[in-house]
């Protein structure tokens, strides 16, 4: 990974997510395809924890982090529906799967605190977008 940190747009992959959404290019279809094999690759991981800080701020579940304090999520809110969150729980449950998960194992591998960290939030998170369905 280039860009690599606990928090939900600190790599690679979410901020080019991050990029589309600003500039009103983004669409799941768009990032589909890095979920439709059985093992997640890293960017599958980066895209379903970004997007799941994203949907839980276009849904005002979360105050925004510094990252989307300025973004306008309108576009992206309007794509939220319940098949669409539930889908998303499923993309996130599989990112942090011991099996089938690039991010999990490299999180798995790097400083124990970091990947808590990281793994905490993320189920944080999770568990909030959970209770919205």
């Amino acid at each position: 990974m280039g860009t690599w940190g606990t928090g939900p747009f600190q790599n690679d992959g979410a901020l080019d997510l991050l990029g589309d959404v600003e500039d009103g290019t983004f669409s799941f279809d768009n990032v589909e395809w890095a979920f439709e094999e059985a093992h997640l690759e890293a960017d599958a991981g980066e895209f379903a924890v970004a997007l799941l800080e994203i949907a839980l701020v276009a849904l005002e579940a979360h105050d925004p982090t510094d990252e989307l304090a300025e973004v306008d999520l309108d576009e992206v809110r309007a794509t939220l529906t319940p098949n669409r969150l539930r889908w998303l729980v499923q993309q996130v449950e599989r990112t942090l799967s011991e099996e089938g998960s690039e991010s999990y194992e490299l999180w798995a591998e790097a400083d124990e605190a970091d990947f808590e960290a990281w793994r905490s939030r993320t189920l944080t998170s999770l568990t909030e977008l959970r209770e919205l369905l």
